[in-house]
């Protein structure tokens, strides 16, 4: 959908100048289409997307995103899609292993809920 030529101005790939023919109208598809590209050419740019997430104080995270899952037929994974409100639904494929310690880690999660809303609800007892 969109011819953009990508120079890179370094050998490290860390700056890189491309040109977008312009366009009159822009409609939701084309904006769709040009973040897909321009992430194309972030996956090639150095330093590379950091493989650890940055601290959760650092983040703003949306809330209660929507979300999709079911069973990958063929490797037997979990398919995994969020809706981003502004880049649209984003899949990832988990390996069952990966699963299995993402249920563990919700599950560790609800637990330590659990504890800190009883210490919490014993606080506030006028007898506790």
């Amino acid at each position: 959908m969109f011819l953009i030529s990508v120079e890179w101005l370094d050998e490290a790939k860390t700056r890189a100048r491309f040109n977008l023919p312009g366009r009159e109208e822009w409609r939701a598809e084309h904006l769709d289409a040009l973040m897909h590209a321009l992430a194309e050419i972030r996956e090639e740019m150095r330093p590379a997307v950091a493989a650890e997430p940055p601290r959760l104080q650092e983040l703003e995270p949306l809330h209660d995103p929507r979300y999709a899952s079911a069973l990958h037929p063929f490797s037997g994974g979990t398919l995994l899609s969020f809706r981003h409100p502004s880049l649209g639904w984003l899949p990832f494929l988990l390996p069952s292993f990966q699963r299995r310690t993402l249920v563990q880690s919700f599950q560790d999660q609800e637990a330590a809920w659990s504890e800190i809303h009883v210490v919490r609800s014993q606080e506030t007892r006028p007898d506790g």
